[in-house]
């Protein structure tokens, strides 16, 4: 079996579930005990063992039950990977899958993303807040517990657990992770992410004009997301991906100067 069935086959089961949230929680801390305990990792690779057994396991570990995840840790158990590391990861998309599964049942997926997109930015725009919710030397409960503690009161409850989920993952910056995140949410709604950097708000007419030339670029739907940043004088700078146009004041500066160099430089030979 694959991974890409294995999914499929553990979807029916997410679903069908009553507390998405619960049942995502329950495959994160699964999948950050596997990360942290070679054993409990060895127990669960270890082909001579039976789904059955491992489905007791997982049980065993688990402080509250999730039968659910208890399943589908079984399940990606048996798959043969190339990196023991993988299965802890592809827990841990398990988990994100049912937070998003649930949300979009709920309908509220969108909103989700908004609270997220909302968070994500209070975090990059406050250096000191990403260190310390990025912050290694502290432990992931308390790294969670601050973002617990940050976020809004009526944030949807996928959104709670996707920002602390972030928090306790500890690699790399915290507002870094959670962009990658909301880019997960952005693909699982069958659109293309695309970021836009700009001093000041771009109007409808140019927000719909730049959603259109990369709806024609990408060929599929396209969620634009603003970012306010007033190191850019004028213009705008526009991310899909790795990909980066810089449309900035700055940018046609530094190539008006490039221009005029060149131009310079061969009158001179001339």
């Amino acid at each position: 079996m694959s991974l890409k069935s294995a999914k499929e086959k553990s979807r029916e089961g997410i679903l069908k579930s009553p507390d998405p949230v619960s049942d995502a929680e329950a495959l994160f801390f699964l999948s950050s005990l596997l990360s942290s305990h070679d054993k409990v990792l060895e127990a669960f690779l270890d082909s001579s063992h039976i789904p059955e057994e491992k489905e007791r396991l997982a049980s065993s570990l688990l402080p509250s039950p999730s039968s659910l995840a208890c399943r589908v840790l079984s399940l990606l158990s048996s798959l043969l990977w190339s990196q023991r590391k993988d299965a802890p990861w592809a827990a841990d998309e398990m988990g994100k899958e049912c937070l998003m599964e649930g949300a979009k049942k709920r309908g509220e997926l969108e909103k989700v993303r908004e609270e997220l997109e909302s968070f994500q930015f209070l975090a990059s725009s406050n250096a000191l807040l990403d260190r310390c919710l990025s912050d290694k030397l502290a432990s992931p409960s308390k790294r969670s517990d601050l973002c617990r503690k940050l976020l809004p009161e009526e944030f949807e409850p996928e959104s709670k657990a996707f920002a602390q989920r972030c928090a306790e993952d500890g690699e790399g910056r915290y507002s870094r992770r959670l962009s990658e995140d909301i880019g997960s949410i952005t693909s699982f709604m069958g659109e293309a992410g695309v970021e836009v950097r700009c001093a000041s708000p771009l109007s409808r007419a140019q927000e719909e004009a730049l959603k259109d030339a990369c709806f024609k670029k990408l060929k599929k739907p396209v969620h634009l997301r603003q970012i306010p940043d007033p190191s850019l004088v004028g213009g705008f700078k526009v991310r899909y991906g790795a990909e980066v146009t810089d449309m900035s004041a700055q940018a046609q500066l530094r190539a008006l100067s490039v221009a005029m160099r060149e131009k310079m430089a061969f009158s001179i030979k001339i």
